[in-house]
């Protein structure tokens, strides 16, 4: 076989074509990888903080209000004033109740108690009299069983109401109970006073596709970004997974039609360095997510 200067020429151009191509799929290749492991899947949502929220101890009406909108307060520090003359009437009326309690009945109402009683006992006895009386005539068939059932039944009514007045006359004689001092020594709480939010307990809530479930678990670590800081990256966990599905199709029958349901992740964020705020809009991204599913997520 006779190979000429062109057939020799030719032989080379195919071997360095060749190379190339396998130096193209090789970078190729490598490019996949190296664009699988550092783009994680990305979710946005809007950072929000925890509340608290302060109620007075006692009612009244607001005199002074010591703290505006937006300002930071320290602990002790005072929110606002009640009006004074108001709380100042309250107390003395409790305290008035209280000292009537502590005091105890006075010698006219346990004499009263003690009437009443001894006014019921005496019914009683009548009453028991006549029952008996009933019961001979209704033995002899001389009353009728409606004329002996009422006087059964008023004797057993003056039976109770008497034992009512002698517990109530012991009582009186007892003195007041411990516990209805304190009874009316306590104050129910009154309506919130102000909301106070922590700045430095921030979370984010996003929603991701029904596939990623398998993949993320309470505790796992997330890298977040913001707008007002670009280039850098901020920490945050996954504190909790919702159990139901925020949006759920009329019929979930496909696979289709599954992977268009999404699941509430609340993600609490690391603010030590206070440049996270509230209302900010965030990216989050999960990290170590098959590629398949980055792209369910893109498409939801």
């Amino acid at each position: 076989m006779e190979i000429t200067p062109e057939g020799v020429s030719r032989i080379q151009v195919k071997k360095l074509f060749g190379n190339a191509a396998g130096v193209l799929l090789v970078s190729t290749l490598l490019a996949s990888c190296s664009r699988s492991d550092s783009n994680p899947a990305v979710v946005s949502g809007t950072i929000d903080t925890d509340e608290v929220h302060v109620a007075s101890r006692y009612g009244g009406r607001v005199e002074k209000i010591l703290a505006q909108e937006g300002d930071t307060l320290k602990a002790g520090q005072v929110i606002a004033e009640l009006d004074a003359a108001e709380l100042k009437a309250r107390r003395d009326q409790a305290t008035a109740l209280v000292a009537e309690l502590v005091a105890g009945p006075r010698k006219e109402e346990i004499e009263a108690a003690r009437h009443d009683w001894e006014s019921l006992t005496a019914q009683l006895e009548l009453a028991r009299a006549d029952a008996r009386r009933a019961n001979e005539l209704f033995a002899s068939k001389t009353i009728s069983d409606t004329e002996h059932d009422q006087a059964a039944s008023r004797a057993q009514a003056l039976e109770k109401s008497v034992a009512a007045a002698k517990s109530r006359c012991d009582l009186l004689l007892a003195g007041t109970r411990p516990e209805r001092v304190a009874q009316a020594r306590a104050q129910l709480p009154n309506r919130e006073v102000a909301t106070l939010l922590l700045p430095q307990h921030l979370w984010v809530r996003v929603y991701v596709p029904e596939p990623w479930l398998g993949h993320i678990k309470p505790g796992g670590r997330v890298k977040v970004k913001v707008d007002s800081f670009p280039n850098k990256e901020f920490e945050g966990a996954i504190e909790q997974i919702a159990r139901a599905a925020e949006f759920t199709p009329r019929n979930v029958q496909t696979l289709e039609e599954r992977i268009k349901q999404v699941f509430g992740v609340k993600l609490r964020l690391d603010n030590h360095e206070g440049l996270l705020r509230a209302g900010m809009s965030a990216d989050v991204y999960f990290p170590n997510l098959p590629s398949n599913l980055k792209k369910t997520g893109a498409a939801n």
